[in-house]
């Protein structure tokens, strides 16, 4: 039943490999970057990601990756934006395996894919853990005294979106027993 609720693991969705998600893979953030100073003139950056590392060189108006080349790009109000080497696209990161975009290395956000399965059920499980309780939806809420205020709130929120989540089955309930009911009128004949 667990699997019907959207609540296995990312494991299961093997349709998107995890090396095809941004999550998953080192990047470089212009405006982060600025926001340290990574982007001064002159100024050297060391990165570390797990085992990798990675040097930062900053000659205006060029950022040196290890040895490459990537163009910065400032606007009108000084936001820097990085220009894509392979397609010359303004973006803001730059993954720092292939120095590319993400369009360029085809990559997509987890959350297109993951908890996709019914509509609202993450919102639940996400609700019920900030309340310190099991994400599974529909099992009773503890009670609190009437000044945790935060607490009542976030449970009002938990019961209005399983509330929607019931109706949202008796739809599917109602859809299965008519298909039922047409497939056995189709058996008689």
């Amino acid at each position: 039943m667990v699997g019907c609720f959207g609540l296995c693991d990312d494991h299961c969705h093997t349709r998107v490999p995890l090396d095809r998600l941004i999550e998953s893979r080192a990047r470089l953030d212009a405006t982060m970057l600025n926001r340290i100073g990574g982007l001064v003139d002159g100024a050297v950056t060391e990165l570390k990601w797990g085992d990798r590392g990675y040097q930062l060189a900053t000659h205006s108006p060029n950022l040196w990756i290890n040895g490459n080349r990537v163009l910065v790009v400032w606007t009108d109000w000084a936001l820097p934006w990085f220009e894509c080497p392979r397609c010359g696209r303004r973006c803001r990161h730059i993954f720092l395996d292939e120095l590319a975009c993400r369009i360029c290395l085809r990559l997509d956000y987890a959350s297109r894919h993951l908890h996709r399965q019914m509509p609202g059920v993450h919102r639940v499980a996400r609700l019920r853990r900030r309340l310190g309780v099991g994400p599974h939806p529909f099992p009773a809420i503890p009670e609190r005294p009437k000044h945790h205020v935060r607490f009542h709130r976030i449970a009002e929120r938990i019961r209005a979106e399983e509330a929607g989540l019931v109706e949202y089955l008796g739809t599917i309930v109602h859809d299965l027993q008519r298909r039922i009911r047409v497939r056995k009128a189709k058996h008689q004949w």
